[in-house]
């Protein structure tokens, strides 16, 4: 494979100020949607952070992080086999900085800022856009599988298991199966080899990637003194993906906002009061929220360390 080499040091004259200006104007954006996003539930967010325990909501920050960390890597994952090399720094650029689009209305912003940051790496944008797309099935699928599995348990009955296994078989016959995967990666628009091994590989993360999501909500949980705990962490985590799915659902809405909040505060009103569910949700949305800009940010830093502009200038070197 090639590795990914960098525009020039010196681009033509005119495109790197407009580039780096519609860059500015992108994060700019992101943040006053997010900002805007926070401050319209601020009053009861800090409402819910005033007895809250500080030392676990920071837990539930690096839980969020972490599934945000874990996403971008079910991506990378896929592309063991892509034409181009991505180095571990350019695919934290691409990926976290590109999903701080998903805050402003309109769900293909990720995806388009994703891919004009693949192209600024040297990184085919049409390959980066495919290969997220089909991140988020898996993502998306995983997800659905996991609602089904959990959240009728806590109606206090195990789901039809028709429903479950034959939604899991199809996921796993779409991943497992040479035609059935082609099919998959046609739907994807994917246009180089993605072997089972990178797909599994996907998959598992992204399944680890939502036990984090549910490790943050049993933190919130904890830390506001409401009824859910360790022993209740695949509910809690089957409560978020099926809030996830169900954000992701409605296009227009910036980060699932409205959608999300309500699915998750359906789903743990199941097990809990509504107020504290109420809470945990509104704390959920900030912390969520944080960890994305968090990343986006550590992202930024080491793209424009004084190593990766080195690299930049000498792309074949070490």
């Amino acid at each position: 494979m090639i590795p990914a080499e960098p525009p020039e040091a010196r681009p033509r004259k005119g495109g790197f100020a407009w580039k780096s200006i519609a860059r500015s104007v992108f994060v700019l954006a992101a943040l006053a949607a997010a900002a805007l996003l926070i401050s319209s539930e601020w009053n009861g967010i800090l409402a819910a952070l005033i007895d809250a325990e500080i030392g676990l909501i920071a837990l539930a920050l690096l839980a969020a992080i972490a599934n945000v960390v874990l996403t971008g890597l079910s991506w990378r994952a896929l592309l063991l086999h892509a034409p181009i090399t991505l180095t571990a720094r350019q695919s934290a650029h691409i990926f976290f900085l590109g999903q701080i689009g998903k805050y402003l209305p309109g769900s293909l912003w990720s995806f388009l800022a994703s891919g004009e940051l693949a192209k600024r790496a040297g990184f085919p944008r049409t390959t980066a856009m495919s290969s997220l797309f089909l991140a988020l099935l898996i993502g998306m699928g995983s997800g659905v599988i996991i609602a089904l599995l959990l959240i009728p348990q806590s109606l206090g009955y195990v789901p039809e298991s028709w429903v479950v296994w034959t939604f899991a078989a199809a996921l796993f016959a779409l991943i497992a199966l040479p035609r059935l995967r082609a099919v998959l990666l046609k739907l994807a628009r994917i246009d180089f080899p993605v072997p089972l091994t990178a797909l599994t590989t996907s998959l598992a993360l992204a399944l680890v990637a939502w036990i984090f999501a549910g490790v943050q909500i049993v933190l919130l949980s904890k830390a506001i003194g409401a009824g859910l705990g360790w022993p209740d962490l695949l509910q809690a985590t089957g409560a978020y993906a099926f809030a996830w799915v169900a954000g992701f659902l409605v296009v227009i809405a910036p980060a699932g906002l409205g959608a999300r909040e309500g699915g998750l505060i359906a789903a743990l009103t199941l097990s809990i009061g509504l107020a504290e569910a109420s809470a945990i949700v509104l704390l959920s949305r900030l912390i969520v929220t944080t960890a994305d800009f968090v990343c986006a940010g550590i992202a930024v830093a080491m793209n424009a360390s004084p190593t990766a502009q080195v690299s930049a200038q000498h792309p074949h070197q070490g």
